[in-house]
């Protein structure tokens, strides 16, 4: 019998997490558990084509190289991105540090490790922070800046007095940002109003240095009716774009997996989003700058004058999403990403505390 990198452990993490956290409930999970990819048997994984199965059904692109969710947490993920590096990396009130000259929402005030400062990073107190606040005239959001997934608690924030300001930035603890809401190009908001409607660009730095759009699996996130944010988790939409920008006419809702037509939904057809190429483009520069990830997932939206603006970016980025609405992950860089992945040996200790460090430490051997 064949000896797998994968072991039996891993693989069962990985169908229990695709149960627990990907899977529609009425999926038959039976179906082709028990079958595994040609694909990947090549590069010494043992992958079942349940995944495949799984998520062609939304994508309708059939095919063996949908990988499972060990083969992408143990050894894809680990392989192309410093996780030791992550928590540090993924914190939003660094984005301004990072891209201080690149467009985004406007920071009022932040809150950092109980420390607050203003719009010019200067330091100031909490009283200051809470003037500062109540002084905008303008609508304004509140958000968490660690260990935070999926927008999360990211709301309008209530300023309607001081009460209620002081009240929201003791509920937010000591990590949190206030910005001043942007308006998106009309014929994003035309998609859905309430919600700020972002590209979801993916990003994968080769083995040459050289940083690649992933054209195949980029979609746009709308928001539900009402929503003010665009997450599929919070009743959202997600919806393939093709590399010239033209949206297919099937969106999908996140967990249902429940396929709907743009047209019915929204009543737009044969849609070209506005600006693609330019939020591609931007994406690309950005991910230059940060050395440590190879692979990143970037949301960006487009303003009234038609300019792209950094709204956060992902090292751990949503692979479910794009692999039901737009086919197997890393498209035509799949085969250069196994020949990476397959020399990986994770250490057995990570997956059982589920975490997941970077190879240049000591958690993998990498070669």
């Amino acid at each position: 019998m064949a000896k797998f990198i994968n072991s039996i452990v891993e693989r069962h993490w990985g169908m229990e997490y695709f149960k627990e956290h990907v899977m529609a409930p009425e999926y038959d999970i039976s179906r082709k558990k028990n079958e595994y990819s040609e694909f990947y048997a090549k590069h010494g994984f043992k992958v079942s084509l349940m995944y495949g199965d799984f998520f062609s059904k939304y994508s309708g692109i059939e095919s063996d190289r949908y990988p499972s969710m060990d083969l992408i947490y143990f050894y894809m993920m680990p392989c192309l991105c410093r996780h030791d590096f992550m928590w540090a990396y993924v914190d939003k009130n660094l984005f301004s540090e990072f891209f201080h000259d690149v467009s985004q929402p406007e920071t009022v005030v932040k809150c950092w490790n109980g420390i607050f400062y203003d719009s010019e990073r200067k330091q100031i107190s909490k009283q200051n922070a809470v003037d500062i606040t109540i002084g905008e005239k303008c609508d304004l959001i509140i958000k968490p800046t660690v260990e935070t997934m999926n927008g999360d608690n990211v709301v309008t924030l209530d300023n309607s007095g001081r009460d209620s300001v002081v009240a929201m930035f003791d509920r937010y603890g000591v990590n949190f940002i206030v910005q001043r809401k942007l308006k998106q190009h009309p014929d994003l908001a035309r998609l859905n109003p309430s919600s700020f409607n972002t590209y979801r660009i993916l990003t994968y730095r080769d083995i040459d240095k050289k940083v690649h759009f992933l054209d195949e699996i980029s979609h746009i996130r709308i928001g539900g009716k009402g929503s003010a944010k665009d997450n599929l988790s919070s009743g959202g939409v997600a919806c393939h774009i093709m590399p010239d920008g033209t949206l297919v006419d099937a969106c999908t809702r996140y967990k249902s997996m429940k396929v709907y037509s743009m047209k019915s939904e929204y009543g737009v057809q044969d849609y070209k989003v506005p600006c693609f190429k330019a939020a591609a483009d931007f994406a690309i520069s950005l991910h230059q700058r940060l050395p440590y990830f190879d692979f990143i997932g970037w949301d960006v939206g487009i303003l009234p004058d038609e300019s792209p603006v950094f709204i956060e970016y992902n090292v751990i980025p949503g692979v479910e999403g794009p692999q039901s609405i737009a086919g197997p992950l890393f498209g035509k860089y799949l085969e250069e990403v196994m020949e990476r992945v397959k020399i990986v040996r994770c250490d057995k200790v990570a997956y059982s505390r589920r975490t997941w460090p970077n190879g240049f430490d000591h958690k993998l051997l990498i070669g």
